[in-house]
């Protein structure tokens, strides 16, 4: 096989894609086997970089790019994985803020197809092909080291201990906050969920932990002394945190425990940003890249698609902000109602199957006269109707609630009688509006 532009390499590793069958679960089960021996086909390109691996429920993809961009200013040559993407594919893998070249992604796609057409796993791991998410994250890896890339800043998928990203030996790990999420995957509280995040935690290796609960937080304080993990929190590191989200960006200030001080200007908006570049930049004074001046300027202009996104459509701002917890969900609607306090205004939510619709719902539907429930991108499996007819079931007499299942007739309906309009949940919903907006402000 032959490859000639990206879309036909992302068309090859979507192909992988297996419908849920029996072994599915057996495909879960082994996924760090079936990845350990694909990584052996491959020569394992992820020994050829250092890499800090990030988990969490919420705000592991920005403090990813924070960690990317703080590694890029202090001069090192720095891959970044992230999942899902938004509107582009490449946006799942970076070199220093910016796509890979055409050559070098054609190139390696060829490499990686040579290898996985002769390349079978035993029947005993399910599926005798790689999954799309395997065959990405090796991609990923490949690329890196094609690039040269010293560091690479890697975003688990799913969970953590089972996900395709943990057969790697990063020199440190990350992780955000946890919420409930993947419940019918991970686990059903905060605790199980936690623990399944905590195994990215390796043996001698320091872990880096964002403002957690207290159920979360000492299920990492076990599994660090299990490892002799060296344990770095943000709630005992942080000694104050004030965040306002404004036209000009989230404006921030922080003070650490140890005499350091920022105040931060970021680009991208939100309550929860704040916290997320504090975490990136405790990681890069602990591990030796931070440089004073150049590491806070990159955290000022570091951004990613879909955080917090300011657009106008037929001339009402519109806000677009992934969000798939019921925490992530109340930062984001306190984010929107700072900047427009008018109770005139609108929300268009979807979710994919797994989260917590009904404690997401109960924040919008308590803080939004008016509520469309919309269609996220058909990628991931999501019962927009069933989610319609929650709303409706919990709705009080103050909310209207509307069902728009294309996109355009959404933001139409949203604006048609609102001052403004927040887009929350998913990223297979934002996927879906992002164009729309982006062609509307051209």
């Amino acid at each position: 096989m032959s490859f000639s532009s990206f879309a036909e390499v992302t068309s090859y590793l979507d192909s992988f894609s297996y419908i849920q069958t029996a072994s599915a679960g057996l495909l879960r089960e082994a996924r760090l086997e079936r990845m350990s021996l694909l990584l052996d086909a491959l020569d394992h390109p992820e020994d050829s970089f250092r890499s800090i691996h990030v988990a969490g429920s919420k705000g592991k993809g920005s403090t990813c790019c924070y960690l990317s961009a703080l590694l890029t200013a202090a001069g090192h040559r720095t891959g970044l994985y992230l999942s899902p993407h938004l509107s582009d594919y490449r946006e799942r893998f970076s070199l220093n803020g910016t796509f890979f070249d055409d050559d070098l992604i054609l190139d390696t796609a060829q490499k990686l197809e040579r290898t996985v057409s002769s390349f079978s796993l035993p029947e005993e791991y399910g599926q005798k092909k790689p999954s799309t998410f395997e065959l990405y994250t090796a991609y990923a890896y490949m690329l890196f080291k094609a690039a040269g890339c010293e560091y690479a800043v890697i975003e688990t998928g799913l969970g953590g201990r089972l996900d395709a990203t943990n057969t790697l030996n990063p020199v440190a790990s990350v992780i955000t906050p946890i919420e409930l999420e993947h419940t019918n995957v991970l686990g059903s509280t905060i605790e199980k969920i936690a623990t399944e995040k905590s195994k990215i935690i390796k043996k001698n290796r320091p872990v880096f932990l964002s403002m957690l609960k207290m159920d979360a937080m000492e299920v990492m304080k076990k599994e660090a002394e299990r490892q002799n993990a060296h344990l770095y929190s943000l709630s005992d590191e942080l000694m104050s945190l004030q965040t306002d989200t404004m036209e000009c960006g989230e404006v921030c200030t922080f003070s650490f425990r140890d005499g350091y001080h920022a105040s931060l200007v970021l680009s991208m908006r939100g309550e929860v940003q704040a916290e997320n570049a504090a975490l990136a930049l405790l990681t890069a004074r602990r591990l030796g890249f931070y440089i004073q001046g150049k590491s806070e300027k990159a955290v000022e202009t570091a951004s990613l698609p879909g955080r917090f996104e300011m657009h106008r459509y037929k001339g009402k701002p519109v806000v677009m902000d992934v969000c798939h917890t019921k925490v992530s969900a109340g930062h984001t609607v306190s984010s929107f109602k700072a900047l427009y306090h008018d109770k005139n205004t609108a929300c268009i939510f979807a979710a994919v199957d797994g989260k917590d619709i009904d404690g997401m719902l109960s924040i919008i539907l308590s803080s939004f006269t008016k509520v469309v429930i919309s269609k996220p991108d058909s990628y991931k499996k999501s019962n927009s109707r069933k989610i319609y007819e929650r709303a409706l079931a919990m709705k009080s007499d103050d909310n209207i609630v509307v069902y728009e299942e294309e996109s355009r007739s959404a933001l139409d309906e949203a604006v048609s009688d609102s001052s403004a309009v927040l887009i929350a949940g998913s990223f297979y919903l934002a996927s879906r509006f992002g164009g729309i907006l982006n062609v509307e402000q051209q």
